[in-house]
């Protein structure tokens, strides 16, 4: 089974728990952390150019927002909120690609 199958199912169970009891919470606790299990590929952010290209310098959590310094920061979950950091071949092959495509600055 999937995290995402697992969402799903407990989604369903927890319809029938529409109060604010605390198995209702501890449900919606459940999804939340199975979500995080989902890998995401983070955001990248530049503040400067070289070359005439954007330099890529910072990556972004995709569930928290925390920015951390690319090549010196990199994690395969967030250190801040868990979340599952996408640092798979093709993912990592994206955001090289970004960082050298062509944001020529003319």
């Amino acid at each position: 089974m999937t995290e995402q199958e697992a969402i799903e199912i407990i989604k369903y169970a927890s319809a029938f728990n529409s109060d604010n009891s605390p198995l209702t919470k501890a449900l919606d606790m459940a999804i939340e952390a199975l979500e995080k299990q989902i890998p995401k590929k983070p955001d990248l952010e530049g503040d400067g150019y070289a070359d005439g290209y954007l330099v890529y310098d910072t990556w972004i959590c995709p569930n928290c927002g925390k920015h951390y310094e690319v090549d010196y920061e990199e994690y395969d979950w967030c250190p801040n909120c868990g979340q599952h950091i996408d640092r798979s071949k093709e993912a990592e092959a994206a955001l090289e690609k970004m960082k050298g495509e062509s944001n020529v600055v003319t």
